[in-house]
């Protein structure tokens, strides 16, 4: 006969109820906490915007990254599983930044010329005063014209902004002031020069000011599309 079983304290002789789930914290605490990570999201992300500039995304190393950012490597692999997720996390929050500069200008000018050239400038300004992204885009090899061969959002971010400048250039070709052809080639042609504008700026040092940059890609963006 087995020997009786000792009650549990407090008298009862039933099963254990099970642990409650843990509530997720809340109030100023969890506030303070956010904030805290938020804060250390951007901190890390910038640090490794500038280490895949200089290094390229194949040599750079999380520890490079850690180093950079005067943070642990505990605390980057907190937010960030690895150097992918890092990557990744920069492409989308610059894109995303990108599509709102096409969107403002779409949405803004009617005229598709005043559109285009608020793009050019837009651009340029919005490129120049990001140099890290844009070196570590260009050493990628990736072409812009293209859409990215990576994840659907990539690829569906990519898309929504060559339609934003397909769009202006439907409008332009409509009223007859574009050159007459396919208005998606033309914004891929435009992404083409675009690129091989700035990549011709950050192989020459990224001396020249914003101004003279914008104006000499207007000058050929003038030449290939207006009639």
């Amino acid at each position: 006969m087995p020997a009786a079983r000792r009650p549990a304290r407090g008298g009862s002789t039933g099963a254990r109820r099970p642990l409650a789930a843990p509530r997720p914290e809340s109030g100023p605490r969890a506030v303070a906490r956010e904030a805290r990570e938020s804060l250390y999201r951007e901190h890390i992300l910038l640090a490794a915007e500038a280490v895949f500039a200089a290094d390229g995304f194949d040599t750079a190393k999380v520890q490079d990254i850690s180093r950079r950012a005067g943070l642990s490597m505990g605390s980057i692999y907190a937010l960030f599983p690895g150097k992918d997720q890092l990557f990744q996390a920069l492409v989308e929050r610059r894109g995303g930044e990108l599509l709102e500069v096409v969107t403002g200008v779409a949405e803004t000018h009617e005229d598709p010329v005043a559109a285009l050239e608020a793009l050019v400038k837009a651009y340029v300004s919005w490129f120049h005063a990001h140099p890290d992204f844009l070196r570590m885009h260009i050493r990628t090899g990736s072409a812009w014209p293209l859409e990215p061969d990576v994840d659907p959002e990539r690829r569906a971010l990519s898309r929504r902004i060559h339609d934003l400048q397909a769009g202006i250039f439907a409008r332009g070709v409509a009223r007859g002031v574009f050159v007459e052809e396919d208005p998606a080639w033309l914004s891929v042609v435009f992404s083409g020069i675009d690129q091989a504008h700035l990549a011709h700026w950050v192989a020459g040092g990224m001396r020249d000011s914003r101004e003279d940059l914008a104006e000499r890609l207007l000058r050929l963006v003038r030449r290939a599309f207006l009639r």
